[in-house]
């Protein structure tokens, strides 16, 4: 009794429930992203959408996911995959997880403030530059953390470099060009719906699909048939190197045809339900 006493005694302060405590709070300025102008503005609010929603937080898990997929491919496990023309398909989702599930969905993450961001005079170009090389930046980063696939064998995952290439160079436009044409608003505050949405299913969107996945394949099997797997392979490569060095000419169209849909995607944005 004579300790509980002593250290109630010493301890009990009637101001000690008004002190006030200081936390140091933590800001996300990126500050240095501000040296590329407005691009360094979009790509701010980018991340900062990533790291705040569970939708976006979700494109995250999932190309972690797709870095994983490549085992169906390249471990030899499945004999049906295991053939040079399949190789290539996985390349593509291995590199791509975050193009499919960020990319399909452009502009739509931005549907809450669509309209606002159209009567600011926002320029197209800058927007769609923005969002491409988000793509690109997350491409470049799974591909070198799939580096690991080298442990079943370096030919592997020089073909997911060749895939990786291919996704910048082409893949990334098909996906803002598709994001024209998706005119269904994303609920942020959800994370269900990370494969897509039933209600943005549209025809030019699925003919979209037919280049990402099939094109790669089909220019792989040209090559491979004329000489073999190395050319199959710098065809897929050349293609999307010729994507990349055109990327400006690719982006007037994509422009032009989100100036052409703006109306009708904010129309739709409104319509929430």
């Amino acid at each position: 009794y004579a300790f509980t006493f002593k250290y109630f005694k010493n301890n009990l302060f009637l101001d000690a429930g008004l002190s006030k405590k200081e936390d140091i709070a933590a800001t996300e300025n990126l500050s240095w992203l501000n040296q590329f102008g407005i691009l360094g503005t979009f790509l701010k609010n980018d991340i900062k959408l990533i790291k705040r929603n569970k939708r976006s937080k979700m494109t995250i898990f999932m190309s972690i996911m797709f870095l994983f997929y490549g085992l169906l491919f390249f471990s030899g496990g499945i004999e049906t995959y295991n053939n040079p023309t399949m190789h290539i398909f996985g390349a593509i989702f291995v590199s791509g997880g975050f193009l499919f599930t960020f990319g399909q969905f452009v502009p739509s993450w931005d549907s809450s403030y669509y309209q606002l961001m159209m009567t600011q005079n926002i320029p197209y170009r800058g927007y769609i530059t923005s969002k491409w090389w988000l793509i690109v930046i997350a491409t470049v980063i799974s591909t070198i953390i799939a580096s690991f696939y080298i442990y079943f064998g370096l030919q592997y995952y020089i073909i997911i470099l060749v895939g990786a290439i291919y996704n910048i160079g082409v893949n990334s436009h098909l996906v803002l060009l598709g994001g024209a044409y998706t005119k269904t608003p994303v609920d942020l505050s959800s994370a269900s719906g990370a494969f897509g949405d039933k209600k943005a299913f549209n025809v030019n969107v699925m003919l979209l699909t037919i280049p990402k996945l099939l094109l790669p394949v089909v220019l792989y099997w040209i090559g491979f048939k004329i000489n073999g797997s190395n050319l199959g392979l710098a065809f897929v490569a050349l293609a999307g190197v010729t994507g990349f060095v055109l990327r400006s000419k690719v982006f007037s169209l994509i422009e032009k045809r989100y100036k052409v849909e703006k109306y009708s995607t904010i129309s739709a944005y409104k319509q929430k339900n």
